[in-house]
């Protein structure tokens, strides 16, 4: 089955129990999206080809071009050519961007970090569970990171998959400012491993908790104890660990 295009299936010779034998396959499709800002071409995104606008807006934003959805002008995804044209209001930063880059990291400063009334630890642990078993597109290739946001420790109402962990997050923040979500009372959830730049990522967004099944880097351990961001590790059905700021985690 073929989701948003994101997998195509093959057929492939696979060897078990000693022989070889044939079967069908299915992997993850990747393309490049380039996104084009006010006539100049700033990056060339590796990604799964679906959610591109939000995708185009959680970049924007994590690279500091936009403050909010309302700053984009237009808007044109040309899909047969894999281009995305938009035109942004000016903003403060935003000309560090014309020209060509080629990485899926930010550059926005980080001015605040939402409340949040208190995580429920048995929620965490529930809703990472969730995060892990929602996604047919993992399940079926392996290939395939995930994220999503639980509010007021809410089973998440929608994920989104990408074969770059940069990129999920980056379109869960997309949809977020396409809706005009505040980033109050929520959990990022990723499914790979905490470095810097998705801590960076999770930052200028404004999201108090970050968790993931995987580890922290020891640099975003420390980027976020300075500033301000509770981030759980190793989350399985019965445990996480906590790095920073564990003040948020509070059994009812």
């Amino acid at each position: 089955m073929v989701i948003e295009n994101a997998l195509t299936q093959l057929d492939v010779h696979r060897y078990s129990h000693g022989r070889f034998h044939r079967e069908t396959c299915h992997v993850p499709v990747e393309t490049n999206l380039i996104i084009e800002m006010n006539g100049f071409e700033i990056v060339c995104l590796p990604c799964t080809p679906a959610h591109l606008e939000a995708l185009t807006l959680g970049f924007l934003f994590s690279a500091g071009a936009i403050r909010r959805a309302e700053d984009i002008e237009s808007l044109d995804l040309e899909k047969h050519e894999q281009i995305v044209r938009v035109r942004v209001k000016t903003v403060s930063g935003s000309e560090n961007l014309r020209k060509p880059v080629y990485t899926s990291g930010i550059g926005k400063d980080v001015t605040h970090i939402a409340p949040h009334s208190g995580v429920d630890p048995e929620r965490l642990i529930k809703n990472m569970k969730w995060l892990l078993q929602c996604s047919v597109l993992h399940q079926q290739t392996g290939g395939f990171h995930t994220a999503a946001v639980s509010i007021a420790n809410a089973t998440p109402g929608f994920h989104i998959d990408d074969i770059g962990r940069h990129n999920a997050v980056d379109k869960v923040i997309g949809t977020l400012l396409m809706n005009n979500i505040p980033p109050d009372n929520m959990v990022l959830l990723v499914s790979g491993r905490i470095f810097i730049e998705i801590l960076q990522k999770a930052a200028a967004f404004g999201f108090p908790v970050l968790a993931s099944r995987g580890a922290p880097t020891s640099e975003a351990i420390v980027m976020a104890q300075k500033l301000g961001i509770t981030v759980a590790g190793y989350a399985r059905p019965d445990r996480f660990t906590l790095f920073s700021h564990p003040q948020r985690i509070q059994s009812p």
